[in-house]
């Protein structure tokens, strides 16, 4: 049995409350999942699972479930996840199936059509305007020219509504819980003229009167760059003279602000930069900000609640609502024109509740905010230790210091607010050497702030940690990688750091995989898999090119970066393909040695000096391919290197220099070095190597927390909060929690 932990949430009672978790399992443990169940410890409850990865004998390796939980109001809950329920219930398959509401999809009448026990669902066809078809409730039903959208409105204020793709609807998943279909297309004015891509997820939960829609738009288009003035969704319900109409919206911070609209009174509210800027929030906003959302009713027919999912961090948003429907601002018109530069995403999240005519409108905003703030179960620490699907981060007795040093370093760092920029924040350093002209230099995850911080979620079991790797795994998926260039070398790529996100060049040593496959394991969503799978393959084209074929000590430490996230894709799928650059990347350190005599680095035109942190790169990624592929050659490259860089490069009072030469001898500070140094204790078992970063690693957990907290400002459009770049949280974290874990093990630091 595995633990969900749910921790006190809601002052309200929630039932059947859709839940979803990602579960992983040591190799050879976990081979059959259609006995699984789940219990409270006195009833057993379906749960509807989906493998995201597997181990070298075809065992589960990650597991993501989804279920419907009993809640109780402010108080935690435990559940209990059983891989195989027949060992404590012969009568397993009686209550297997045992949902009083099951979800259905079916074609009928030449339409896909959703059940799911208190909608009736039909989509539209191929070539066909819009989402819906006809939506059926209990109390009413909603016609195609009732439910209106996407629509895409340019700078000349032309409109151009979605269209369904040849393709139609596909099935990603289906099951007795939740089930989830998508489409892909393009959106056309009424003169048949296309613009921007788009694709759409609808999911739905059994007995639940919601849909959950994902909403991207995607920038194909052949110039550089669109501008883009609206976006809306549109819900204009028939009526007659006799209906009375009721409506409302609502904002929120601590408590919501709920206003009524009576007679022809139209409701309206636009979150912008003055609101976010002026306004006092001390949530953490990756976890919760507020909620967004409009209602509008028929008395005796029922209505349609709006809500928008981080709002407020998506700035600018709208909403409007009077006696003839709402409108859905995505992006409101009246704010700004966006700027998508070629090759750039952005996905929404709405959710559309249908509901009665006499639902409370505090009961709306409940459920509102409970969108913004879903429940979700945590695991203890021991289940991802005992996995082994991420390497040694764990410790027996942890440091108090080391461990609040750990959780500042993630928790107090810039952040940014608005459409293009939630989930990044730029970065301070290269901001200020003025590498994007006077506009700030996004840092495009890199280092792979979300892979960094899923392994602190696993090691500290709290929700943010988790938060904050999913707000920026979904940035990246749309904003920081290259969905279309007709450049085969930038498409499919993710884009280094840089002013507006997607102005850099693609450089191999600046694209990662481990973060996206993070989030597919963590949320079950596929094209985090599909994002990192494009990247993988966008290296390996770049592999293929004539300038990595050519000896030369930079080839190499651009590759060795590369390989990192080969070796990850190899770890994920197991399979070969992954590794065929491999041992052209070793051979390439191989020639940058043999060259240099050692891993030197060619700096002014008559130097060629030792640089630690170029170093600790190369050691750091040969490493990883020897943990999968074991080598001689291999190892005894690392270990000469790293005893290389301790008899030249550390210095009597305990620090690594900067560089070599003279005039760059001053105290280095980065923290891969670290990684390097564990490295070659891993291989020889020699502890007299991690003596050599004691100085380093007490200098990287000093942490000032003396700045300014909540000091934002506006800057384009964008609102940024300040601090240090995530950069600094994901190029320090792993080097460090391996040289404290190996240090804690052989006593050099005490607990």
């Amino acid at each position: 049995m595995i633990r969900l932990h749910f921790e006190k949430l809601s002052r309200y009672e929630r039932l059947g409350e859709p839940c979803s978790c990602a579960i992983p399992f040591p190799k050879g443990e976990l081979f059959d999942i259609t006995k699984a169940a789940i219990s409270d410890g006195e009833n057993f409850y379906p749960v509807q699972c989906k493998i995201t990865a597997q181990w070298p004998d075809h065992s589960v390796k990650w597991l993501f479930i989804t279920f419907l939980a009993d809640l109780p109001g402010n108080l935690s809950k435990d559940y209990y996840f059983i891989p195989d329920a027949r060992k404590y219930d012969t009568h397993w398959e009686s209550w297997k199936n045992a949902l009083s509401n099951q979800i259905t999809i079916e074609e009928k009448n030449k339409r896909l059509e959703i059940s799911t026990g208190e909608l009736r669902v039909q989509l539209t066809n191929p070539g066909e305007a819009g989402l819906f078809h006809k939506i059926e409730t209990k109390d009413k039903t909603y016609h195609d020219h009732e439910l209106k959208g996407p629509i895409l409105i340019n700078d000349q204020d032309q409109e151009f509504i979605l269209q369904i793709g040849q393709t139609g609807w596909r099935i990603l998943e289906q099951g007795p819980i939740v089930s989830i279909l998508e489409t892909k297309g393009k959106h056309y004015s009424n003169t048949k003229k296309d613009w921007f891509d788009f694709k759409v997820r609808i999911q739905v939960f059994a007995g639940k009167p919601w849909l959950q829609i994902d909403y991207t738009i995607i920038n194909k288009e052949k110039e550089k760059e669109e501008k883009l003035r609206g976006i809306e969704y549109r819900i204009k319900v028939d009526t007659d003279s006799n209906s009375k109409i009721q409506t409302a919206l609502a904002t929120s911070n601590y408590t919501s602000k709920i206003i009524e609209g009576s007679d022809d009174q139209k409701l309206y509210h636009l979150i912008d930069a003055n609101q976010l800027v002026y306004e006092a929030n001390e949530h953490i906003p990756e976890t919760f900000y507020g909620t967004f959302w409009a209602d509008w009713r028929m008395e005796g027919k029922g209505g349609i609640c709006a809500t928008l999912y981080q709002a407020h961090q998506n700035f600018p948003k709208a909403m409007e609502v009077d006696q003839d429907g709402m409108t859905i601002k995505i992006l409101p018109k009246e704010a700004f024109d966006l700027t998508l530069i070629q090759g750039m995403a952005k996905t929404h999240q709405l959710y559309l509740h249908f509901h009665g005519a006499e639902d409370p409108l505090q009961s709306l905003n409940v459920r509102s905010l409970q969108m913004q703030l879903k429940d979700r179960p945590v695991l203890d620490t021991h289940i991802y230790e005992k996995s082994g699907v991420f390497d040694p981060i764990f410790v027996t007795t942890p440091n108090i210091e080391v461990e609040r040093a750990l959780v500042a370093k993630a928790d107090e760092r810039g952040k940014a607010y608005g459409i293009l920029h939630w989930g990044d924040a730029p970065d301070p350093g290269y901001t200020q050497q003025g590498r994007g002209n006077g506009d700030p230099v996004w840092t495009n995850n890199e280092y792979d702030f979300p892979h960094a911080m899923m392994q602190m979620y696993a090691r500290t079991s709290e929700r943010r940690m988790l938060d904050y790797m999913l707000v920026a795994t979904r940035h990246w998926m749309d904003v920081d990688f290259c969905h279309y260039s007709p450049d085969p070398l930038r498409h499919h790529a993710q884009i280094t750091h840089s002013a507006n996100h997607v102005t850099g060049d693609v450089e191999i040593s600046h694209e990662w995989v481990e973060g996206l496959l993070d989030y597919y394991h963590m949320t079950g969503d596929i094209t985090a898999y599909e994002t990192a799978i494009a990247i993988g393959e966008n290296i390996l084209y770049h592999l293929s090119q004539p300038r990595y074929h050519k000896k030369g000590e930079i080839n190499a430490r651009e590759t060795g970066w590369a390989l990192r996230s080969l070796v990850a894709l190899y770890k994920e799928t197991y399979d070969e393909a992954w590794l065929a650059s491999a041992d052209m990347i070793v051979g390439h350190f191989e020639a940058w040695k043999e060259e240099y005599g050692g891993w030197l680095s060619p700096y002014t035109d008559h130097t060629a000096i030792r640089v630690p942190f170029m170093i600790s790169i190369a050691v750091g990624s040969l490493m990883r391919y020897h943990r999968v592929k074991p080598q001689d050659r291999i190892k005894n490259m690392i270990i000469d290197a790293v005893k290389d860089m301790v008899e030249h490069c550390y210095q009597d009072h305990g620090l690594f220099y900067y560089k070599e030469l003279p005039s760059l001898r001053r105290l280095g500070n980065n923290t891969l070095v670290l990684e390097a140094l564990v490295n070659a204790y891993e291989l020889t078992g020699d502890k007299n190597f991690l003596n050599y970063g004691l100085a380093t690693f007490y200098e990287a957990i000093k942490y000032d927390r003396g700045r300014p907290d909540f000091l934002k400002q506006v800057k384009n459009d964008a609102v940024i909060i300040q601090g240090p770049g995530p950069k600094g949280f994901a190029q320090s974290f792993y080097p460090l929690v391996t040289y404290y874990v190996a240090a804690t093990k052989t006593g050099i630091l005490q607990g």
